[in-house]
């Protein structure tokens, strides 16, 4: 967004030239020499969310050569530029950046938005290049899953199920444990399973956030650690029309990928449309291929808005997503001596020679609608409502290796209807104060379609929670601090049916009240260095799946049992962190402690389990007091303006207190290094190397198969953006995942019991934009 403005705020500006000195100062004073050179360029760098100051974010003129920093307030001035067409490229780190063309004839004056997340909640964004803009970001995420942007978040990693499907870990907490909120409606489906991604189109998701704290208590949704925001691209009036059509090829898999996308605004009404397909056969390893690991999407979504006048906005939301996911051949085995030469194997069985896109049992087919009305009213300036409604239907089968019976037949067969109603209320106290509030009531129902001819993994059930959440901020220019009180009642009702002969049917009852509170503070010592700080105190209410799951879960070939005993988990995090901004460079430090008391974790058992369907190793549901800290480090430096370096490192330690061993399941140590070159004015080259040391925290006993070696990997990628005439653009990429075919298991991928993982991965992508 970008508006000519009056400056809001007089004050004298330095102009930082990045990788400059001497030479760049000598540059721009020729240049105001020259005939029709003496314009000056200026303007604010400010979130486009609250309209808080991005000190210290960077501003490059890609004609006139030139690199700037805006001062404390986000204020940045050139002189001397010449007249004619110039383009901009705005950078702030923990921004989505932004580039803009514009016609410089006279001194200009602006104001700049950027989609801004690093703030007081220690939020962070999938942006791990700052030149990167919304459109790009859609581009390189709309070939891969959500959680390959998710892992590009200092701190966070992804729990796999091979190629199938990935779920977020955070300082080493995933599953329940971390909520997501698709378009601020808590994520709802199938998502007991580490086997179920989140059924939500990553071209769809314009920004992916991660918020703790105060932040956090906000959303909906079982958590005692952070809570992942994943949101289109607000629609705003006065718009223009604007769309973008885009094909991806991938060489694994041989994947093809086709994305559109439409919209207009007026005065009163604004819409987009956007709209993805997916094929992709077999991947590949080093070594072979990977049979029965194909992907089909066909995924749609409508974003609607309606601005009724200056103090009433009505907004509609509405997404599909529809997949067929295959499940490796190798890991589902007929009987227990075949599993036990299964894992660990160089290479699994049922491989083939030859590539297919067929997707066979075992296999998953997931439909997922989600619905979200709401409308927002402004009595004043002081006040503003909002009432939301969000309702989902997710339609989830999963069909395994049948002897002597038909292959079309599910074996799990679940229908879900969730709703979720919400008012809330943000009330402003004068300079730097205000109060946000909200009550939410959310209730579930979970059927098990008949047919199947297996008893359920998971049985039916029904489930409503009530919540109330209640904040105080406090923001001024060098100290803030926010606190948040939240209240859950959860109750459950759960229709089983006994394994035993004969079979009864028996109902059980749960009630869970839980509380949540947190506190935290940012002082910024100097225009330079912040430091930060939080405790947090959540408690969550055990899922349905810890306590009654009982069977086989078919998408990580495995026995699971729930324990209908389990107590809400109670955690206590401690945060604290600095950040230091300097002339083209920015340094974030973080550290962690968190204490958690009946803990609940999946633990592998020392023994197989012969099923009339095969030979599966067996999990249970446990619990017990669990301790887990650690750290993170994030860089971004500008040498000079054509050249930008970014580190991220992540470390996490847990342990099982009762037990006196570690935590299965927790990160291991990575560091990821990138570096974007711009040779030329629309050119950039990135090179990002991935490193993960062997998790040696861990007991021979606590898992099947000890933990694999350490490994590193490099992309590449290359993009290329042409102007075109009237405003439109064609965007070329090309990139390599893997560049030299590393050979590797990932410990926190079950698939690695069976199989390696993917080997190289080239990807074409074209999208033109208008």
């Amino acid at each position: 967004m970008l508006k000519s403005v009056v400056p809001y705020r007089l004050m004298l500006c330095i102009a930082l030239l990045l990788g400059g000195g001497a030479d760049a100062g000598a540059q721009q004073v020729g240049k105001q020499g020259q005939a029709g050179c003496q314009f000056t360029l200026s303007g604010y760098l400010l979130s486009e969310h609250d309209e808080e100051a991005l000190g210290y974010g960077t501003v490059y003129a890609e004609g006139a050569g030139l690199g700037i920093q805006a001062d404390s307030a986000g204020y940045f001035e050139f002189t001397g530029l010449c007249a004619g067409s110039e383009v901009l490229r705005f950078s702030h780190l923990g921004c989505d950046g932004k580039s803009l063309a514009i016609d410089l004839q006279r001194d200009t004056q602006l104001t700049v938005y950027l989609h801004h997340h690093d703030n007081y909640t220690e939020t962070v964004t999938i942006s791990a290049a700052a030149n990167a803009t919304y459109s790009r970001e859609q581009d390189q995420q709309a070939t891969g899953q959500l959680s390959d942007a998710l892992e590009r978040i200092t701190g966070v990693s992804s729990l796999r199920s091979g190629t199938s499907a990935a779920k977020p870990v955070h300082d080493g907490l995933f599953g329940n444990r971390l909520s997501l909120q698709n378009n601020g409606i808590a994520q709802s489906g199938q998502q007991w399973g580490n086997d179920h991604s989140p059924e939500i189109d990553p071209w769809v998701a314009a920004y992916v956030r991660v918020v703790e704290g105060v932040e956090a208590l906000r959303y909906a949704g079982p958590t005692v650690a952070a809570t992942v925001l994943i949101e289109p691209a607000p629609l705003r009036a006065n718009g223009e029309a604007e769309g973008k059509v885009g094909y991806g090829f991938q060489s694994n898999g041989l994947g093809h990928v086709l994305n559109a996308r439409i919209g207009d605004s007026g005065k009163k009404t604004a819409y987009r449309l956007s709209a993805t397909g997916k094929l992709r056969g077999d991947q590949q390893s080093p070594d072979y291929y990977l049979r029965n690991t194909g992907r089909r999407e066909a995924n749609a979504a409508l974003q609607f808005a309606r601005f009724h006048n200056e103090r009433w906005t009505s907004r509609l939301y509405y997404s599909l997503f529809n997949a067929e996911i295959g499940v490796l051949r190798g890991s589902q085995v007929g009987n227990l001596t075949d599993l036990e030469l299964a894992i660990g194997r160089e290479e699994p069985f049922f491989t083939e020679e030859e590539f297919s896109y067929d997707i066979a049992s075992p296999r998953q087919t997931v439909t997922h609608h989600l619905l979200k009305a709401e409308t927002e009213f402004r009595p004043n300036e002081e006040n503003r409502f909002t009432l939301r409604y969000g309702g989902q239907l997710n339609d989830r089968k999963e069909f395994d290796v049948r002897r002597g019976s038909p292959d079309d037949r599910a074996a799990l067969s679940l229908l879900q209807w969730t709703h979720l109603l919400e008012g809330s209320w943000h009330r402003e106290l004068g300079s730097g104060r205000h109060l946000d509030a909200n009550v939410q009531y959310d209730f579930a129902f979970n059927d098990n379609q008949p047919g199947t001819g297996v008893l359920p993994l998971i049985p039916d059930y029904n489930a409503n929670r009530a919540s109330g959440y209640l904040a105080y901020h406090y923001e001024k220019d060098r100290f803030q601090y926010h606190a948040g009180l939240r209240y859950d009642r959860q109750f459950y009702e759960a229709i089983t049916i006994t394994r035993s002969l004969p079979r009864v049917v028996e109902r059980f009852e749960h009630v869970f009240q839980t509380f949540g509170g947190s506190l935290e503070g940012r002082w910024r010592t100097n225009d330079r260095l912040s430091i930060t700080g939080g405790l947090t105190l959540r408690e969550r209410a055990p899922q349905i799946n810890e306590l009654y799951s009982n069977g086989l879960h078919q998408g990580v070939s495995g026995i699971e049992e729930g324990d209908r005993t389990l107590q809400a988990e109670r955690s206590l995090k401690m945060t604290m962190g600095l950040q230091l901004n300097g002339p083209g460079f920015s340094l974030k430090a973080t550290g962690f402690a968190q204490p958690i008391s009946d803990y609940i974790f999946l633990e592998p058992q020392p023994e197989f389990r012969l099923t009339v369907r095969g030979a599966f190793p067996l999990f249970l549901y446990r619990a017990g007091d669990a301790f887990l800290y650690g750290g993170s480090f994030q860089s971004w430096w500008q040498p000079r303006p054509d050249w930008e370096v970014d580190g991220r490192l992540a470390i996490v330690r847990g342990r099982n207190r009762t037990e006196g061993r570690p935590l299965v399941y927790v990160p291991s140590d990575n560091l990821r290094l990138g570096v974007n070159y711009y040779p030329a004015e629309h050119w950039k080259l990135r090179a990002e190397a991935l490193f993960v040391s062997r998790q040696s925290r861990l007991d021979p006993e606590q898992d099947f198969l000890v933990p694999p070696p350490a490994y590193s990997l490099l992309d590449l990628s290359l993009e290329r953006e042409i102007p075109l005439p009237s405003n439109r653009s064609l965007h070329l990429r090309a990139a390599a995942q893997n560049l030299f075919n590393t050979r590797y298991r990932d410990y926190l991928d079950r698939q690695r019991y069976f199989a390696d993982a993917s080997g190289r991965n080239v990807e074409l992508r074209i999208s033109y934009e208008w």
